[in-house]
Order: C-alpha cells, then sequence, then structure tokens
C-alpha cells in the first residue's frame, strides 16, 4: 500500500508563519543596494544525485531501461533553474515569505488565502512582495537572483541505481515539508519490477561549479540567500529529484565574491561573514527548527512506499 509502511518517513516541517510580510517592490531599472556575483562550489554530500533530464535512456549490455540525467551538450549537468526553486524553498520557510508551491484538492488542508503567492499587478496597486518573491520573483515580476547551470570539475561516470517509486508530496495545513537528509538504503538489485523505477544518479563527493549573480538586493536579503544555501552553516539543503529517498543532499561552498562598486565602473570584493550577520529577514525560530528537522544523517531512509 502506499502509505501503510511501518518505517519511519524523511519528513521534514516547518511552521508557518502570519500572514507574510509584503513591502514595495524593488524596481530593475536602477542601482540600488549590492549587485554582483558569488561563484560556488556544490558538493554532493548524500549517497547520489539525481536530477532528471524527463528522459529515458536504455543500457544495451544489460537491456536497463532508466531515467537519465541531465545534460547540455552531452555533459553532466545541473539547471540553474533546479538550483534556485530548491534555494528558493528553504528561503521561503526560513523567512516571513508566501508559500509559492501549492495544491489544492479534495480532501487536502489548505493554507489560509493570505498565505498564498503574492499578486503583482502594478495597474490594480498590487506591488507589494514578500521576502521571497522580491528576491527570487514570481508572476510578473522578475526575480533579482540567478544561478548559472551547474557543470562538473571534471569528468562524472554516472551509476544507475534503483530505487522504489515516487510519489508526489501531501499538503499539510499550516506547515512547509522538507524531506529529511538520511543515509540512503539500497534496493540490492537493478532487476525491473512493479513498484520501483531506475535513475541515472551522481555519486557521493562529486563537485560541480555555479555563479550565483544577484541585483540591486539588500543586504538583509543576500544574507537570507546565502542562509537559505547553507553557506558557511551546519546543515544541509537538498536539490534535485528523488528527494523521498533520501538522494539530493549538498554542500554549498562559496568562492570569490564580489560587488559592484558605488561608482559602478569596477567590482569589489566583500567579506560574506560580514553580510551573514544581517538577520533581519529571517525568523530565527523558523530556521532553527528546519535545521533541526532536516538532520537526520544517522538514520536510514526507508525503502518501501509511502
Amino acid at each position: 500500500m502506499r502509505y501503510g509502511s511501518a518505517e519511519p518517513k524523511p519528513f521534514a516541517f516547518v511552521d508557518i508563519k502570519g500572514a507574510p510580510k509584503r513591502e514595495d517592490y524593488v524596481p530593475h531599472d536602477t542601482y540600488s543596494g549590492l549587485t554582483g556575483k558569488l561563484e560556488l562550489t556544490i558538493e554532493v554530500i548524500s549517497d547520489y544525485l539525481f536530477v532528471g533530464s524527463g528522459n529515458y535512456d536504455f543500457r544495451e549490455r544489460d537491456k536497463l531501461v532508466y531515467y537519465s540525467f541531465f545534460r547540455t551538450n552531452g555533459n553532466i549537468t545541473i539547471p540553474g533553474t533546479s538550483i534556485k526553486g530548491a534555494v528558493r524553498s528553504v528561503a521561503e520557510a526560513i523567512s516571513n515569505s508566501c508559500v509559492s508551491q501549492r495544491k489544492k484538492g479534495r480532501g487536502e488542508e489548505k493554507c489560509a488565502s493570505s498565505h498564498f503567492e503574492c499578486e503583482f499587478k502594478p495597474e490594480k496597486e498590487k506591488k507589494e512582495l514578500c521576502p521571497a518573491c522580491s528576491l527570487f520573483g514570481t508572476t510578473g515580476y522578475g526575480g533579482r537572483v540567478s544561478f548559472s547551470d551547474a557543470s562538473t570539475f571534471s569528468k562524472i561516470e554516472p551509476e544507475v541505481v534503483k530505487i522504489s517509486e515516487l510519489w508526489g508530496p501531501r499538503i499539510n495545513k499550516g506547515r512547509r515539508k522538507f524531506y529529511q537528509n538520511k543515509r540512503f538504503n539500497p534496493v540490492g538489485n537493478l532487476k525491473p519490477e512493479r513498484n520501483y523505477r531506475l535513475v541515472e544518479a551522481i555519486k557521493k563527493a562529486s563537485k560541480f561549479c555555479t555563479t550565483l549573480g544577484f541585483q540591486n538586493v539588500s543586504e538583509a536579503e543576500l544574507s537570507l540567500l546565502l542562509h537559505a544555501m547553507g553557506i558557511e552553516q551546519q546543515y544541509r539543503i537538498k536539490i534535485g529529484g528523488a528527494k523521498p529517498r533520501c538522494f539530493g543532499t549538498v554542500r554549498f561552498t562559496a568562492g570569490e565574491f564580489k560587488v559592484l562598486s558605488v561608482d559602478l565602473l569596477s567590482f569589489e570584493k566583500k567579506p560574506i561573514s560580514e553580510v551573514m550577520m544581517n538577520n533581519d529577514l529571517i525568523e530565527t525560530e523558523h530556521l532553527e527548527q528546519f535545521k533541526k528537522e532536516i538532520s537526520k544523517e544517522e538514520e536510514l531512509c526507508p525503502k518501501e512506499m509511502y
């Protein structure tokens, strides 16, 4: 049965605060605040990472059909949009932001309408955005941060891994759902069978490089972004697919960090630690809850469906 397993589920929950704090949007046509870029290394901490291409592939030698990893020009790649989406979900949880990802359906609990994604319609005087929508964007308003597609440092040989089937997450009233950083629990064979799937995954310790670009952000916004990635923190976030099978835990490490000078003519280096001291947009209670809920590295992930 889908929910019949007795194994502990790898769910992590973070409470949703009251109505999001919304302020006037930041225009794109003038420079204000901080504009620049940050070089990042992404290291796979879990046993595997999987970012699906949406396609299948076929291995001739043993006749295996599997979900393939995303590639650009034949090279293993993590799309920048995938990184941005994962970071945004954490940023929403640790700040007083709206619930941008939601699903309404029969039998599902719903959050209050005030929690839902910000509406940006200047012609109707709807110009106030929550911290996450202001930073990452929403319908009608382009975000002020972006991630480049992440490429590998060296040639990586992916591995075909068998996992139990995946199901969409259920909605929980008043809480955001994440998946804990548990240890992968291998099935033990690659035999095709019902309720299992094969995926092409990248192994632990593999590294990728990407660049974070930001425009017209405040120190508080940049600090929120860095905390959402777990930069210089003791917790790790997840990216990619197969999170219910405990894939996708990564470590973000900051590299060169430069911001545009006041005269807009050059870039200057800026200390990361100095920026991260600004906690104006971070809900400390929710950050601590997130950290506590996801950090279960000593526990095994469930094998069965749930």
